[in-house]
């Protein structure tokens, strides 16, 4: 094959890759616009990030501090809380995937069951003006249900305080402990926390346990936050528990909530990777055909580009309305048809049936389902590349190269 003849497939090539890197542009941008404004459509129905934060335990009092204001000494009363220790902690969570589809995405949305038990230790000479408690149901947008407040026994049917992010009054036991119970049902959406520092402070957590039980294997936990003591795997998913006798950390607890794949995104993914499907696709018919002594053109390489392209044209759009995995079918599938039939009008029936069908199965295919399974990926590219390697050195070893790329070339088969 003459040079001028490689450096026009090259060009196809370039000008296939532009038109992916616009496609897949494209793709993107659709997807993140349809993405954003369902999200908040799905965020009003079944609420954001699930927040569950420590509640306090706290008495107040009042300060008084002199100032000196344009030369006048002023006394100003301040009112400052004088926080009193958790020294127990028995929180279980339980959290269940219940996905919600809006359009055609999934979104991790999920339930949980929140139930807790808290004990303050009350210090007699730090009691100034009572004796408080702050705790808030923190996620606006979640559903709350059935919830629970208890203190020292006392259950509280008004449970506005939690609303409006108020302190109710309380009183100590006899032995100078406040007991206090919180459970309830809620919704969220993508992760669930659990602060066990008010305002991001470091706290000093004493007899700590928290348990969150899922009904899924896939775990993840967002950056900075803490790994849990213990993971146990039990039929339907984890059971994971954090313990802490006495320790400072200033370090929160979080769970991130798996999602199904998003259309938009592994589109997107694969288009951009075409060119790399595409690249081995003609490295291996290169050498192939001259293996076998059969010249293809270059405008033959145009088209066996296009074929490429419709898998991800039909892939990008399709999936639009359709089954993920059944667009990714119906794409390959009519890829591969376009390919098979259009070589067979020229090329020699191993090459037409066999090599570049399958080759082409690999390289796109194979390499474009690869991306359903995060982190793979590479793997298979790798694997592939190295048998592809080993194949074309076996194929190629003894060939003349002068005589392919030289003056008098491979004699021509006929057009069949």
């Amino acid at each position: 094959m003459s040079v001028q003849k490689i450096i026009a497939i090259i060009c196809i090539f370039a000008a296939t890759a532009v038109a992916w890197m616009i496609l897949g542009a494209g793709t993107s941008s659709r997807t993140d616009s349809s993405f954003t404004s369902l999200k908040d459509e799905v965020a009003s129905l079944y609420g954001g990030e699930m927040i569950i934060s420590t509640p306090a335990c706290y008495s107040r009092r009042t300060r008084t501090v002199e100032e000196v204001i344009d030369g006048k000494t002023v006394q100003r009363n301040y009112s400052e809380e004088v926080p009193f220790d958790l020294t127990a902690s028995a929180i279980h969570i339980m959290v269940n995937n219940d996905q919600r589809k809006k359009g055609n995405l999934w979104f991790p949305t999920f339930t949980t069951d929140y139930r807790a038990e808290y004990i303050f230790t009350v210090r007699e000479q730090d009691i100034s003006e009572g004796v408080f408690i702050s705790a808030s149901l923190e996620s606006e947008n979640a559903i709350y249900d059935a919830v629970g407040v208890e203190v020292n026994g006392r259950e509280y049917e008004d449970i506005a305080f939690l609303i409006r992010r108020e302190e109710i009054q309380v009183v100590p036991d006899d032995d100078g402990r406040i007991r206090l119970s919180l459970e309830y049902h809620a919704t969220g959406m993508d992760t669930l926390y659990y602060f066990i520092s008010r305002h991001a402070q470091i706290a000093q957590v004493q007899d700590f346990t928290c348990v969150i039980e899922t009904d899924f294997f896939d775990i993840d936990f967002p950056t900075g936050m803490m790994s849990p003591s213990v993971k146990t795997r039990t039929d339907s998913g984890y059971r994971l528990e954090w313990r802490f006798e006495n320790a400072v950390t200033g370090k929160d607890i979080g769970l991130v909530i798996p999602s199904k794949l998003k259309p938009g995104e592994i589109v997107t993914r694969v288009t951009y990777f075409a060119p790399v499907s595409l690249l081995f696709f003609f490295a291996v018919l290169l050498v192939i055909s001259a293996v076998a002594r059969f010249r293809p053109h270059p405008v033959h390489f145009a088209f066996l580009a296009a074929t490429f392209f419709s898998f991800h044209l039909m892939y990008s759009y399709f999936s639009d309305h359709l089954n993920l995995y059944l667009t990714f079918g119906i794409s390959s599938f009519v890829s591969l048809t376009l390919t098979i039939t259009y070589l067979r009008l020229f090329a020699p029936p191993l090459i037409a049936y066999v090599w570049a069908p399958l080759t082409q199965f690999l390289y796109l295919v194979v390499f474009s389902f690869s991306f359903f399974f995060d982190g793979i990926t590479g793997v298979i590219v790798t694997i592939c590349s190295v048998l592809t390697l080993f194949t074309m050195m076996q194929i190629t070893g003894r060939m003349n190269w002068d005589a392919v790329f030289g003056s008098g070339g491979i004699r021509e088969e006929p057009m069949r």
